[in-house]
């Protein structure tokens, strides 16, 4: 039975839950403080996100992936070109057994994609500027690249509303509220009470003050961005430039290409990041940041490490305990659902996860409710197993 729902949150956890639930029906409303249509601090609201499908050895991350690049592409039939299919490729030092380059490649040809593994001639042919020796294998995979994420959301937020999806900009939702033990609205900063039949929370990193029993399995962490400016941006501009990833695992660094609109190559750190305030803290990146990037990329791309920095942002990731997304119905407030835990990764399954979400909310199963599903933090895997600290870059 349709219902209204309304959504907290107009990024891609939000907007994309917002399409498949009008599209099944549902009267559906988006409450945000500014909405796609501005560069606000979220996450998703950057120039661009990487889009790949290989995930270590995880098959589920990988055919969602999967099936998410099809969705780009027909998105951009849809939408104009939002998604540029320039190819991925990730470099390494060496395809050590276990790194998380050689684990990707195995998960690709698993999957029987059309990947070309390249050594340290191939690397020097492809990518000139690239140091000499300092990345000696890797592989390309040609299917992936990346979105114009904030364009995407702008896109997406258009279609939504010329088909009767209502949008509350410049509202700031506070908390659910309850009556007994059931959700029926939000409560604005402004003390205005919106209800509805269903609330769905797609806060990102403010999801964890916002829902009783987020606040230990959300953790905002920052994680600092770089827009550059190259002197010759052909080398770097595809077809003759793909999504690079570094030594990834051990150094966690990435370039994107060319911006087609910007006129700039985004790089970024995927650290632990720093833990953030969403609320009061402020966004800047700091000296010790630009010196880690600097430094990292002298060891690999020495052009891009002496390159001006034009623009600089903290991307707010929403980190859960185990990285991987939080989408389910609260276990002890009815009609409440939550979706976000992106961690550094969810833009690129932005056309999918609305369906995943939507299930949720019509609390229909799935098959990734038990990798998405509420659940109790493995005491055994912490946020910063996965990735290095910032810091520990600056001594290698």
């Amino acid at each position: 039975m349709a219902s209204n729902i309304l959504i907290a949150g107009a990024g891609a956890f939000g907007l994309s839950a917002a399409l498949a639930l009008m599209e099944r029906g549902h009267q559906v409303a988006v409450v945000d403080p500014t909405g796609p249509t501005s560069h606000s601090q979220a996450a998703s609201r950057d120039i661009s996100k990487i889009v790949r499908s290989e995930y270590w050895s995880d098959s589920a991350y990988t055919e969602l992936a999967e099936a998410a690049i099809d969705r780009w592409h027909e998105w951009n039939d849809r939408f104009g070109l939002l998604y540029h299919e320039t190819g991925v490729t990730l470099l390494a030092p060496a395809l050590e057994p276990d790194s998380f380059e050689a684990q990707s490649l195995a998960t690709a040809r698993q999957f029987g994609k059309p990947v070309e593994e390249l050594d340290a001639d191939d690397v020097t042919r492809r990518y000139p500027m690239v140091k000499a020796g300092s990345l000696k294998a890797g592989y390309h995979n040609p299917r992936g690249g990346f979105v114009e994420s904030l364009e995407a959301l702008r896109a997406l937020c258009r279609d939504l509303t010329d088909r009767g999806v209502e949008f509350h900009l410049g509202q700031v939702v506070e908390q659910p509220v309850k009556v007994g033990g059931r959700c029926i609205g939000f409560r604005l900063k402004d003390g205005q009470l919106l209800e509805a039949d269903h609330m769905l929370v797609c806060g990102g990193a403010w999801t964890g003050a916002m829902v009783p029993g987020l606040a230990t399995n959300i953790r905002a962490t920052g994680q600092p961005v770089f827009h550059l400016q190259v002197a010759d941006p052909v080398p770097y501009t595809p077809p003759n430039f793909t999504v690079l990833m570094l030594n990834f695992a051990c150094a966690g660094i990435y370039v994107l290409p060319q911006h087609p609109r910007q006129q700039v190559v985004k790089v970024g750190l995927h650290t632990s990041g720093r833990d953030l305030d969403p609320v009061c803290d402020d966004r800047i990146v700091s000296d010790v940041e630009i010196r880690v990037m600097r430094h990292m990329f002298g060891k690999y791309i020495p052009e891009l490490a002496a390159a001006p920095v034009i623009d600089s942002r903290i991307c707010l990731y929403c980190d859960t305990p185990d990285y991987d997304f939080w989408i389910d119905r609260h276990p002890d407030i009815d009609n409440l659902t939550v979706a976000c835990g992106g961690s550094g990764h969810a833009f690129k399954f932005t056309p999918v996860l609305g369906e995943i979400i939507a299930d949720a909310v019509e609390g229909k199963p799935n098959r990734y409710h038990g990798k998405f599903g509420w659940r109790e933090p493995n005491p055994s895997r912490s946020h910063h197993d996965e990735r290095l600290e910032l810091t520990s870059l600056m001594l290698d």
